[in-house]
Protein backbone atom coordinates (compact mmCIF):
# COMPACT_ATOMS: atom_id res chain seq x y z
CA UNK A 1 0.00 0.00 0.00
CA UNK A 2 1.19 3.74 -1.02
CA UNK A 3 2.37 5.18 2.27
CA UNK A 4 0.70 8.35 1.71
CA UNK A 5 -2.98 6.69 1.32
CA UNK A 6 -3.63 7.39 5.01
CA UNK A 7 -6.41 4.81 6.01
CA UNK A 8 -9.31 6.40 7.27
CA UNK A 9 -11.80 5.04 9.32
CA UNK A 10 -15.69 6.32 9.96
CA UNK A 11 -15.49 6.27 13.81
CA UNK A 12 -19.03 5.87 15.19
CA UNK A 13 -17.88 9.38 17.60
CA UNK A 14 -19.92 9.74 20.70
CA UNK A 15 -22.42 7.17 19.85
CA UNK A 16 -20.70 4.13 22.09
CA UNK A 17 -20.03 0.49 20.34
CA UNK A 18 -22.71 -1.36 21.61
CA UNK A 19 -24.03 -4.93 20.35
CA UNK A 20 -27.78 -5.52 22.02
CA UNK A 21 -28.33 -8.82 22.65
CA UNK A 22 -31.58 -10.99 22.42
CA UNK A 23 -32.63 -14.32 24.02
CA UNK A 24 -32.99 -17.18 21.90
CA UNK A 25 -35.10 -20.35 22.58
CA UNK A 26 -33.48 -22.78 20.29
CA UNK A 27 -31.16 -25.41 21.92
CA UNK A 28 -27.75 -24.80 20.57
CA UNK A 29 -27.15 -27.25 17.57
CA UNK A 30 -22.78 -27.69 18.73
CA UNK A 31 -21.36 -27.30 21.63
CA UNK A 32 -18.84 -24.48 21.99
CA UNK A 33 -14.99 -25.26 21.85
CA UNK A 34 -13.25 -22.70 24.23
CA UNK A 35 -10.40 -20.84 21.83
CA UNK A 36 -9.39 -17.38 22.39
CA UNK A 37 -7.37 -17.73 18.58
CA UNK A 38 -9.42 -18.60 15.47
CA UNK A 39 -7.09 -18.18 12.34
CA UNK A 40 -3.56 -17.61 11.33
CA UNK A 41 -2.55 -13.68 10.86
CA UNK A 42 -1.43 -14.56 7.25
CA UNK A 43 -5.26 -16.04 6.45
CA UNK A 44 -6.39 -12.31 5.96
CA UNK A 45 -6.32 -8.78 7.85
CA UNK A 46 -5.46 -9.80 11.72
CA UNK A 47 -7.70 -8.60 13.95
CA UNK A 48 -8.04 -8.47 17.90
CA UNK A 49 -11.31 -7.91 19.15
CA UNK A 50 -12.20 -7.37 22.82
CA UNK A 51 -16.12 -7.63 24.03
CA UNK A 52 -17.42 -6.50 27.21
CA UNK A 53 -20.20 -8.43 28.32
CA UNK A 54 -22.95 -5.84 30.48
CA UNK A 55 -25.76 -6.09 32.26
CA UNK A 56 -29.35 -4.47 31.90
CA UNK A 57 -27.64 -1.95 33.97
CA UNK A 58 -24.25 -1.52 32.29
CA UNK A 59 -22.88 -3.48 35.40
CA UNK A 60 -19.96 -6.28 33.48
CA UNK A 61 -20.77 -9.80 33.57
CA UNK A 62 -17.70 -11.95 34.62
CA UNK A 63 -17.78 -15.84 34.48
CA UNK A 64 -20.03 -15.91 31.33
CA UNK A 65 -19.18 -17.87 28.51
CA UNK A 66 -18.95 -15.49 25.41
CA UNK A 67 -19.20 -17.53 21.92
CA UNK A 68 -18.07 -15.79 18.15
CA UNK A 69 -18.63 -16.95 14.74
CA UNK A 70 -18.03 -15.26 11.72
CA UNK A 71 -16.81 -16.19 7.91
CA UNK A 72 -13.29 -16.81 6.73
CA UNK A 73 -11.92 -14.02 4.31
CA UNK A 74 -12.45 -16.84 1.81
CA UNK A 75 -15.98 -17.11 0.66
CA UNK A 76 -15.24 -21.02 0.62
CA UNK A 77 -13.56 -21.86 3.92
CA UNK A 78 -15.33 -22.82 6.83
CA UNK A 79 -16.17 -20.33 9.17
CA UNK A 80 -14.24 -19.49 12.16
CA UNK A 81 -15.63 -20.55 15.83
CA UNK A 82 -14.28 -19.48 19.26
CA UNK A 83 -15.59 -19.22 23.02
CA UNK A 84 -13.91 -17.18 25.93
CA UNK A 85 -15.18 -17.15 29.69
CA UNK A 86 -15.21 -13.27 30.58
CA UNK A 87 -12.66 -12.35 32.87
CA UNK A 88 -13.46 -9.93 36.51
CA UNK A 89 -14.41 -6.89 34.34
CA UNK A 90 -16.45 -8.81 31.92
CA UNK A 91 -14.28 -9.26 28.68
CA UNK A 92 -13.20 -11.55 26.39
CA UNK A 93 -10.65 -11.10 23.71
CA UNK A 94 -10.27 -13.12 20.38
CA UNK A 95 -7.41 -13.18 17.66
CA UNK A 96 -8.72 -13.89 14.53
CA UNK A 97 -9.02 -12.20 11.09
CA UNK A 98 -11.32 -9.93 9.33
CA UNK A 99 -14.08 -11.54 8.14
CA UNK A 100 -15.87 -11.97 4.33
CA UNK A 101 -19.06 -11.19 3.59
CA UNK A 102 -21.96 -11.99 1.51
CA UNK A 103 -23.74 -10.23 -1.13
CA UNK A 104 -26.44 -8.88 1.15
CA UNK A 105 -25.05 -9.41 4.42
CA UNK A 106 -22.46 -7.07 5.61
CA UNK A 107 -18.94 -8.08 7.10
CA UNK A 108 -19.70 -8.96 10.73
CA UNK A 109 -19.45 -11.21 13.67
CA UNK A 110 -22.05 -13.26 15.20
CA UNK A 111 -21.94 -13.16 19.13
CA UNK A 112 -24.10 -15.75 21.88
CA UNK A 113 -24.00 -15.70 25.51
CA UNK A 114 -24.43 -18.34 27.06
CA UNK A 115 -25.18 -17.14 30.70
CA UNK A 116 -27.12 -19.32 33.45
CA UNK A 117 -28.43 -21.72 31.14
CA UNK A 118 -29.63 -19.19 28.57
CA UNK A 119 -28.56 -18.25 25.59
CA UNK A 120 -28.59 -14.16 23.83
CA UNK A 121 -27.58 -13.79 20.24
CA UNK A 122 -26.41 -10.34 18.82
CA UNK A 123 -24.18 -9.31 15.57
CA UNK A 124 -21.26 -6.91 15.13
CA UNK A 125 -20.50 -4.96 11.86
CA UNK A 126 -17.92 -2.82 10.91
CA UNK A 127 -17.50 0.71 9.42
CA UNK A 128 -17.68 0.98 6.09
CA UNK A 129 -14.56 2.28 5.37
CA UNK A 130 -12.72 -0.96 6.94
CA UNK A 131 -14.56 -3.27 4.98
CA UNK A 132 -14.03 -1.15 1.71
CA UNK A 133 -10.61 -0.91 2.11
CA UNK A 134 -9.91 -4.55 3.00
CA UNK A 135 -12.19 -5.49 -0.28
CA UNK A 136 -9.23 -4.66 -2.16
CA UNK A 137 -6.84 -7.07 -0.50
CA UNK A 138 -5.59 -10.01 -2.08
CA UNK A 139 -7.09 -12.63 0.46
CA UNK A 140 -10.37 -10.68 0.22
CA UNK A 141 -11.03 -10.32 -3.72
CA UNK A 142 -12.96 -13.66 -4.11
CA UNK A 143 -15.83 -11.68 -2.02
CA UNK A 144 -18.52 -10.14 -3.67
CA UNK A 145 -18.94 -5.70 -3.28
CA UNK A 146 -19.30 -5.45 0.53
CA UNK A 147 -22.61 -4.03 1.29
CA UNK A 148 -23.11 -1.20 3.70
CA UNK A 149 -23.49 -2.33 7.29
CA UNK A 150 -26.83 -1.54 9.10
CA UNK A 151 -27.64 -1.96 12.82
CA UNK A 152 -30.70 -4.01 11.77
CA UNK A 153 -31.16 -7.50 12.09
CA UNK A 154 -30.07 -9.68 9.28
CA UNK A 155 -30.71 -13.31 8.30
CA UNK A 156 -27.11 -15.03 8.29
CA UNK A 157 -25.73 -18.35 6.18
CA UNK A 158 -22.37 -19.06 7.66
CA UNK A 159 -20.85 -21.76 5.58
CA UNK A 160 -21.05 -25.30 5.80
CA UNK A 161 -18.73 -27.51 8.23
CA UNK A 162 -16.46 -30.20 7.05
CA UNK A 163 -19.01 -32.59 6.94
CA UNK A 164 -22.67 -31.00 6.94
CA UNK A 165 -25.18 -28.39 5.57
CA UNK A 166 -24.90 -24.90 5.79
CA UNK A 167 -25.90 -23.34 9.40
CA UNK A 168 -28.62 -20.53 9.03
CA UNK A 169 -28.09 -17.82 11.70
CA UNK A 170 -31.52 -15.69 12.13
CA UNK A 171 -32.15 -12.35 12.19
CA UNK A 172 -30.48 -10.58 15.32
CA UNK A 173 -29.75 -7.11 16.67
CA UNK A 174 -26.19 -6.12 15.45
CA UNK A 175 -24.20 -2.84 16.62
CA UNK A 176 -21.25 -1.02 15.20
CA UNK A 177 -18.06 -1.92 16.31
CA UNK A 178 -15.10 0.88 16.99
CA UNK A 179 -11.94 0.20 14.93
CA UNK A 180 -8.28 1.07 15.36
CA UNK A 181 -5.68 0.06 12.72
CA UNK A 182 -2.11 -0.69 14.39
CA UNK A 183 -0.57 1.23 11.12
CA UNK A 184 -2.64 3.88 9.85
CA UNK A 185 -0.19 3.19 6.89
CA UNK A 186 -0.58 -0.44 6.49
CA UNK A 187 -4.25 -2.11 7.23
CA UNK A 188 -2.44 -5.41 6.88
CA UNK A 189 -1.03 -4.78 10.27
CA UNK A 190 -4.07 -5.61 11.89
CA UNK A 191 -7.22 -4.21 13.28
CA UNK A 192 -8.06 -3.77 16.98
CA UNK A 193 -12.09 -3.78 17.51
CA UNK A 194 -14.33 -3.03 20.59
CA UNK A 195 -17.74 -3.34 21.33
CA UNK A 196 -19.77 -3.99 24.35
CA UNK A 197 -22.57 -6.54 24.44
CA UNK A 198 -25.71 -6.00 26.35
CA UNK A 199 -27.89 -8.27 27.90
CA UNK A 200 -31.18 -8.00 29.55
CA UNK A 201 -30.23 -10.48 32.12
Amino acid sequence: MNRRAIITLDFPGTVPAVCRLEPVDAAPESRFVVRRDLAPAQAGVPMMLRVRVLDAVDRPLPGAVLEISHRAPGASDPALHGAQVTDPHGYAEFKTVFPGWEPDVPAGIDVTLHLAGSRDTGRLHFPAQVTSQVAGLPAYRGNPAPPSPTSAGVPHVLPPPAAGIPHVVPPTPAGIAHVVPRDRYDLTAGLLVTISAVTEH
